[in-house]
């Protein structure tokens, strides 16, 4: 009998862990926002910072809708950015979820000094997005690249050039003519999916953004292999699924591991993220 009730105890006990991880998994985490921080180069003297703010794959669907969005832009506009760069993926898919006019005037509210950039992701094409995602990003405020260069001039005069390449899945990526970028103090190459970042290791640029892979989602601690598996869920994602990477010589890859969800609604264990990097020119 004692042994019964032990073992009637373990149950309870394990099935309430259980209970708690898939509510918190489900219900809380997908929900919380982590700002992870960076610096780019050296803080020298002379040299004035400047705050870069990356977010990637919001996946807006019916169990995260411009509310949602809402508490994120806020956590954005509080960290006082001068860029503001989105790595793609803003609806989960298209067809099945949209919500144009309010996600558009969450998209409004986002604050930077001098502008907000974005670039295409794989689910901008699905499901019909490919026809909306151009225009909501132009009435968002967002300077959409696809295969294209824009130079921000800060107020000090120095350059940042930031070349927007199209989904690597969906899309047809290619480096627009390096002629045109023209001289700038800092590069930066913007792809939605980190492991297609391999194939610009020859450029110049100074560090890649991206995105697509959101850490896998699922992350426990101590049973790395059900990370590896979640990862390998995504294509052009299992090389480099999650933070700061070095590339080749002086150039860096950062990949955001993203605000929303997909597959299924739930993270546990990779918190969703904006990014801020500290620029000193």
């Amino acid at each position: 009998m004692k042994i019964f009730k032990k073992l009637l105890l373990l149950v309870i006990f394990f099935t309430v862990i259980l209970g708690g991880a898939f509510f918190y998994a489900f219900e809380i985490e997908p929900y919380r926002i982590r700002i992870n921080e960076y610096q780019l180069n050296e803080k020298q003297a002379g040299r004035k910072e400047f705050k870069i703010v990356q977010i990637s794959d919001l996946h807006i669907k019916e169990d995260f809708t411009a509310q949602n969005l809402d508490k994120v832009v806020k956590k954005i506009n509080e960290l006082h950015p001068d860029i503001v760069l989105f790595t793609g993926d803003l609806y989960d898919h298209y067809a099945q979820y949209h919500d144009d006019e309010n996600i558009i005037a969450e998209l409004k509210k986002i604050e930077a000094k001098y502008d907000k950039i974005a670039i295409w992701g794989n689910r901008d094409y699905g499901g019909g997005a490919a026809r909306q995602y151009k225009s909501i990003l132009d009435q968002s405020g967002f300077t959409l690249l696809k295969n294209e260069h824009r130079t921000v001039t800060l107020d000090n005069g120095k350059q940042i050039a930031f070349t927007g390449l199209d989904d690597s899945m969906l899309g047809k990526p290619k480096l627009p003519d390096p002629k045109k970028i023209g001289h700038s103090d800092f590069q930066i190459l913007l792809t939605h999916e980190p492991d297609a970042a391999e194939e610009y290791l020859q450029e110049k640029h100074d560090i890649v953004f991206s995105g697509h892979s959101h850490g896998g989602q699922i992350n426990i601690p101590f049973l790395p292999a059900i990370n590896r598996r979640a990862v390998a869920m995504t294509s052009l994602s299992t090389k480099y699924s999650g933070g700061m990477y070095p590339l080749n010589g002086h150039q860096k890859l950062y990949v955001n591991t993203g605000i929303g969800t997909t597959h299924i609604s739930a993270r546990f264990g990779v918190v969703p993220e904006i990014a801020l990097f500290r620029i000193y020119l």
